[in-house]
Parts: C-alpha cells; sequence; structure tokens
C-alpha cells in the first residue's frame, strides 16, 4: 500500500474514532427530540468556528513544509488527511450534518432560519474560493503555482469562508432567540 492509501485510511479511521466518541458520550442525556435538537444546534454554532480555524491553521502548516514540489510519503499523509477533512466538511456544509443522529432530530435541527443561513455560508465559500483563483492566477504571472497547489489554495479558502461565516450566523441566531 502507498503512502496516500495509508493516510486516507487513516484519516477516515480517525473521523470514525471521533465519531464513536461523540456518540457514546451523549448516549441518554437528552430526554426529549426537541432539546437534543436544541442542545446539537448550539453545539454546532460554537463548532463551525472552531472547525474552520483547525482548517486554516492545518493548511498553513501544509504550505510552509512544502518541499519545492516535490512529495514525500510524510506530505502525501498530509494531502490525503486534508482530503479527506475537506470531504467531510464539505458534506457537513452541504447537508444537514448530524449523520448519525434520528432522522426527527436532524429535521428539527435543520429549520428555515438554519437553512437560509447555510446558504449564505455556501454562498460566501464560492465567492471566497473564486477569489483565490483569481489570486492564485495572479500568483502564477510571478511564481510558478502547481496544479495541486492552485487547487487546495481555492478549496481551503472556500471551505473556511462557508465554515465561519455559517458559525457566526448560527452564533448571531441563537444570541437573538
Amino acid at each position: 500500500m502507498d503512502s496516500y492509501t495509508v493516510g486516507l485510511l487513516a484519516g477516515v479511521a480517525v473521523g470514525l474514532l471521533i465519531l464513536v466518541i461523540i456518540k457514546l458520550r451523549r448516549r441518554g442525556k437528552l430526554a426529549t427530540v426537541a432539546e437534543k435538537a436544541e442542545y446539537l444546534s448550539k453545539r454546532r454554532a460554537r463548532m463551525l468556528p472552531i472547525l474552520a480555524i483547525v482548517f486554516l491553521s492545518q493548511q498553513v502548516s501544509f504550505f510552509s513544509q512544502m518541499a519545492g514540489g516535490e512529495h514525500v510519503s510524510d506530505e502525501k499523509v498530509k494531502i490525503s488527511a486534508w482530503l479527506v477533512l475537506s470531504a467531510l466538511l464539505l458534506l457537513g456544509l452541504a447537508t444537514k450534518g448530524f449523520w448519525l443522529e434520528p432522522k426527527e432530530v436532524r429535521d428539527l435541527i435543520d429549520d428555515e432560519n438554519t437553512r437560509a443561513n447555510r446558504n449564505e455560508a455556501m454562498r460566501w465559500g464560492f465567492l471566497f474560493a473564486m477569489g483565490s483563483a483569481i489570486a492564485v492566477y495572479v500568483l502564477t504571472m510571478i511564481e510558478i503555482v502547481s496544479g495541486r497547489e492552485a487547487v487546495h489554495i481555492v478549496l481551503s479558502c472556500g471551505i473556511a469562508a462557508a465554515l465561519l461565516r455559517w458559525g457566526i450566523l448560527e452564533r448571531h441566531a441563537h444570541r437573538d432567540a
């Protein structure tokens, strides 16, 4: 097995382990579906900006350790982990999230206000991705940027902007409620 596959599998395994731990920690704590939905909604509002910061800090470490276009096995593992995290965050942005929760809870969490906030966040993510694509295009006039690095920059900017915006909007919604 090459290092890319190992990194991909390690990322998936860590993600599944985190989901299992979260599921086991909250077992039986909340009585009603509405209480559970309210708790998870507030938790999501707190976690989205933190996820965006963690995601961006991972990108800073990736670009600071790039070795002039050569990708050694450690970098392939980092790229694989980034790819898994990016896909999970993008899926979380595009769906109701909370995939392990019952449908009733997911439906309560995904109310009209949350859908509007998520749509606004996706709009911001798209605009930031397009802005970073323009910036990369300008950068290529000065310095050579590989295709992989360009995709990494555009995808990271778009996902991080969407996460931050959705988290901010959700926090404001909970504060105003």
